[in-house]
């Protein structure tokens, strides 16, 4: 008798394994290409407010500071709304003290903080010691000083 009846009759098997290794590496590459649409970017025809000094700037719940970039890593200041600020010291308490009056007309705010990405952290530092000189100073126990920082896809 040959070897080969001697084992019994085979039947022939697929391997699925490479298959669905290559199914899901297609999954995760297109996941990974796919230009999903930010909707906070859409381009609106937004009507222009005629007293914008007495309307709130963004979200009456949320407001941006913006750290100005220059080149080379630096900062030229800190825009709040419509305010720009220095990046010396008096300017940062100036800056400090309009946002403590943010914090007395809302407690629950919460402050973005935005920057450029070739932005050295030295001039995003100060920030932070803003935020907390202006939770001090609105002299209210219901202000946590917390800051979001905002990372935004450039096209």
């Amino acid at each position: 008798m040959s070897r080969l009846f001697k084992t019994g009759p085979h039947a022939i098997q697929a391997n699925l394994t490479p298959l669905i290794d290559v199914t899901f590496l297609l999954i995760v590459f297109f996941m990974l290409v796919l230009k999903i649409p930010d909707l906070d970017s859409a381009e609106m025809d937004l009507p222009t407010p005629h007293d914008p000094v007495s309307e709130l700037f963004g979200d009456e719940h949320r407001v941006v500071i913006n750290v100005l970039p220059l080149p080379g890593g630096t900062a030229s200041g800190y825009q709040l709304g419509v305010r720009v600020f220095g990046t010396d010291t008096e300017s940062r308490k100036a800056l400090s003290n309009a946002l403590a009056e943010q914090y007395r007309r809302n407690p629950a705010l919460e402050v973005n903080l935005r920057a450029d990405r070739s932005t050295h952290y030295s001039w995003v530092e100060p920030v932070f010691q803003v935020v907390r000189d202006a939770a001090r100073l609105s002299e209210r126990d219901d202000v946590t000083g917390r800051i979001n920082l905002v990372v935004s896809r450039e096209p």
